[in-house]
């Protein structure tokens, strides 16, 4: 058995309590445990097979062919030459170590890094830099009196008044330099707050959670439920009807009356709720089957979700140039380009590979059914999709000329077409711009 070979079934063979005492391997325990790794099942068994070996065997020379064979579940015939899985997993690990390390895991006294054209883990002493603290100070010579005696107060207020107000004037000089000259979060600067001068112009903002009891009623009759049927309450179990067994039919009338949504996208639209709160506006989270169609003649509203999990965001549809289309029988769901820019696809269509998945989003700022507010729509091809455009929005930084558009604050429409890939059972790590559309007013 060459040295590969048996650092690759060091996992199988439980040699983990070697290594409990190990600070490094520690480390290791808490990304994997952690938010930033949450849904990332096949980077997390990537993780722990390379950390293991580079600790257990320091000499052994981890192999691309070694990781996709024992991990990620690859033949024996595996060539690298022609499948990139294991490059782009790394690459995608990489990014979650160095969001671990700015985010959740900032004070951690080692770091992990992957170096590129590696699979060997490196751990190195984390350096924090010390954080000086802006101190506003008032010196002695310009603020203090001696105390006078207390007649020489009674007979003289307006002294006391004067200076009360001079301090006033410094602490309000003060914290006007302070804010002119502070450091901007980064979340501030993400392209979801660069949206949120438009949602305010409503009032109040309404988060909107999917409807996934509806979609999974459409799924198991390949039908669509359009919004006229949705948005009238007692047809909303029209579908039942069409279970021949009782207990299917029993099984569907229950999903007609419950409210579900998928933890992720529940996740996505606390974060959003949060972050408009932070911004000093109203907000509300709702669920998509309390709305009705005059709701949308007033206030801003952010939906999450396709017209299948959220029928209210074909409302808007027209209005995107992306529209996600399809016949639900053939399972050919996809983004019809309505006008093609030269190098742009006439369609979009999601790919399901055995491992891996390419999907799309469509993000869409516009107005509501009035003009009186705004309504940002979020719709991926699936709930991945939808999840890794709404975490995109909120962390990510758009291109400068993208961010100069939205600033003017005279646009009619913003839509942005996204695309990602990610193992199955998996969130996008990573999405991408590519194509976009300005209407001005």
């Amino acid at each position: 058995m060459d040295m590969q070979t048996e650092a690759a079934d060091s996992i199988e063979d439980g040699v983990e309590g070697s290594l409990a005492g190990d600070v490094r391997w520690q480390l290791v325990q808490r990304l994997v445990r952690s938010r930033t790794m949450q849904r990332a099942s096949y980077l997390k068994k990537i993780l722990l097979f390379v950390a293991e070996t580079s600790l257990l065997h320091p000499d052994t020379v981890i192999r691309e062919q070694d990781i996709a064979r024992r991990v990620l579940g690859r033949k024996d015939d595996f060539d690298p030459a022609y499948d990139t899985i294991v490059r782009v997993q790394m690459g995608h690990l990489r990014q979650k170590l160095q969001t671990y390390f700015e985010t959740e895991g900032a004070s951690e006294s080692l770091r992990l890094t992957l170096p590129r054209g590696s699979y060997r883990i490196v751990f190195e002493e984390a350096v924090h830099p010390a954080i000086e603290q802006p101190v506003i100070a008032v010196t002695e010579s310009v603020f203090a009196v001696p105390s006078p005696p207390l007649v020489e107060l009674k007979r003289r207020p307006w002294r006391w008044i004067s200076l009360v107000a001079i301090l006033l004037c410094a602490a309000a000089a003060s914290l006007s330099w302070w804010r002119s000259h502070r450091v901007v979060a980064p979340e501030d600067s993400s392209i979801a707050n660069r949206m949120f001068p438009y949602l305010a112009k409503g009032g109040k903002v309404s988060v909107v959670l999917p409807d996934t009891s509806l979609l999974l009623i459409q799924k198991t009759f390949y039908t669509d439920i359009p919004v006229e049927v949705y948005s009238q309450t007692g047809n909303r179990a029209m579908v039942d009807s069409q279970a021949q067994d009782q207990k299917f039919s029993q099984l569907l009338s229950l999903l007609g009356r419950v409210r579900t949504t998928t933890l992720d996208e529940a996740s996505v639209g606390t974060d959003f709720l949060q972050a408009l709160t932070r911004a000093g506006m109203r907000a509300e989270l709702r669920y998509a089957r309390d709305l009705h169609i005059r709701d949308f003649g007033q206030g801003s509203y952010i939906l999450i979700g396709n017209q299948r999990s959220d029928p209210w965001v074909s409302l808007f549809a027209a209005r995107s140039n992306f529209q996600y289309t399809g016949k639900p029988a053939g399972h050919s769901y996809a983004f019809h380009n309505a006008n093609p820019f030269k190098g742009e696809q006439p369609d979009y269509v999601p790919v399901e590979g055995d491992v891996e998945s390419t999907n799309y989003a469509d993000v869409t700022l516009t107005p509501n059914l009035t003009d009186s507010g705004y309504v940002l729509t979020i719709v991926g091809s699936d709930v991945p999709a939808n999840e890794a455009a709404a975490r995109f929005l909120m962390g990510d930084e758009l291109p400068p000329d993208l961010q100069a558009i939205l600033k003017k604050g005279t646009l009619r429409s913003f839509e942005l077409l996204l695309r990602g890939h990610h193992l199955h059972g998996e969130s996008n790590d990573k999405l991408a711009i590519i194509a976009y559309r300005v209407l001005r007013r």
